[in-house]
């Protein structure tokens, strides 16, 4: 099976490098027909799209901005302060609905197998990023790999202006349903931390001072329901004061947004948007001693 799919891979990317049309360089980036972005389900590659969907709208202020994304993560384009042009896809991201145009010069933070396949079957102008991909004909070396600074990074050196400034606000649909989550009666929240079962269990064991109510997000007692959203989630973390997380994607969601986080990250799975989360429950617990010292 392995065998089959890196025969099949082969003929993608053999594909694919065929396929790229002539670009002319700068005029194809400093006035395109179209510009888009390609998200991928991963949390990470949903969240640095977010940024870049902005960078694009910042450098081309009077084109539309395509947003190709994974059914799971689509909700988190609606933390744009304007509302892109939306392809979404599902199994196969080479079929996004609706089919986005064909002269797209396109922009990926993640790339793989999903992009690869979106280029194939989709041809855009040119796809750009700053990792070395077979999906990826336009490669742009940046002095950072942490994000949002890898998004600004590439703007930079196209000489594309962009604001540095910018962080994600909450759609006031999903800032409703999770004040109704939290509380179903008067759907009016109080001051609360966001953290997952195991990280409250640490802050028990070790006595560890609590100022704010945890709302727990995973777990037996948890009053979040399994099947929630990405986009609920991201504004259950925009709510929060605070969060303490032993998940990956939770980290992702509140550097994202810009809360208040620290993260046990006992597999090296955290990277990626900043700041070092802890490797164990001594760092762990002393960094969240520094959380509270300086307050937020």
């Amino acid at each position: 099976m392995k065998l089959i799919r890196n025969l099949f891979g082969k003929r993608r990317e053999a594909k694919v490098s065929s396929n790229w049309n002539d670009f002319r360089f700068p005029s194809d980036i400093v006035r395109p027909e179209s510009v888009g972005v390609f998200s991928s389900s991963d949390l990470s590659d949903a969240w640095s799209s977010v940024y870049m969907a902005k960078a694009l709208q910042d450098a081309y202020p009077g084109i539309p901005i395509h947003f190709v994304a994974h059914q799971d993560v689509f909700e988190l384009a609606g933390f744009l302060p304007w509302t892109p042009e939306m392809h979404i896809y599902s199994t196969d991201s080479g079929s996004p609905d609706p089919f986005p145009p064909e002269d797209l010069l396109l922009f990926n933070t993640h790339p793989g197998d999903d992009l690869l396949r979106f280029v194939e079957k989709t041809s855009p102008m040119a796809c750009i990023s700053s990792i070395d991909h077979p999906a990826v004909n336009i490669i742009v070396k940046t002095a950072s790999a942490v994000f949002p600074d890898n998004v600004h990074g590439i703007m930079n050196v196209l000489k594309l202006k962009t604001s540095m400034n910018w962080k994600p606000g909450v759609p006031r649909v999903l800032a409703d349903k999770a004040s109704t989550i939290l509380s179903p009666v008067s759907h009016r929240t109080l001051p609360y931390i966001l953290a997952t079962e195991d990280a409250s269990a640490i802050f028990k064991r070790k006595r560890a001072e609590v100022p704010l109510k945890i709302v727990l997000v995973d777990g037996n007692t948890t009053n979040i329901p399994p099947e929630t959203s990405e986009g609920i989630r991201a504004a259950l973390v925009a709510g929060a004061s605070a969060v303490a997380t032993t998940s990956r994607n939770l980290w992702i969601h509140a550097r994202a947004l810009g809360i208040p986080v620290i993260g046990l990250d006992r597999k090296g799975a955290f990277s990626g948007w900043g700041s070092e989360p802890a490797t164990g429950d001594t760092q762990f617990l002393e960094q969240w001693a520094s959380l509270i010292r300086l307050g937020w």
